[in-house]
């Protein structure tokens, strides 16, 4: 429960605000679930190293295009999780969304790299 004066919350079973008095409401106005949004995500490219990965997050970026590496190593040990694969360092993940259009960048990387 909350104080839509105060904007404090108070336990279940207060109905008035020890404060100023106010009538206590379940949610305050404004405050709609704004973080409640879960985005459905997709791989797009696998990388060789953080340089790589780093220019295809900033072209990413540069599009509009929301983007994280999710990496295949262990934090500062650089140990890799998949020892018995050979495996890349990680991977681009996107929003399914945005994933045709990332392709397309990814794939303009690709080309002015010369692969």
């Amino acid at each position: 429960m909350f104080c839509p004066a105060c904007r404090y919350e108070y336990e279940e079973g207060i109905i008035e605000c020890p404060d100023c008095g106010e009538k206590l409401i379940e949610k305050l106005p404004g405050e709609e679930d704004e973080y409640d949004y879960e985005a459905e995500t997709a791989e797009l490219c696998e990388v060789e190293d953080e340089i790589e990965a780093g220019a295809i997050r900033a072209m990413l970026t540069d599009t509009g295009i929301y983007s994280f590496l999710r990496t295949n190593f262990l934090p500062s040990t650089r140990m890799a999780l998949f020892a018995l694969k050979q495996r890349k360092m990680g991977t681009i993940i996107v929003n399914k969304e945005d994933l045709e259009k990332a392709k397309e960048v990814v794939e303009d990387f690709k080309k002015s790299r010369g692969f």
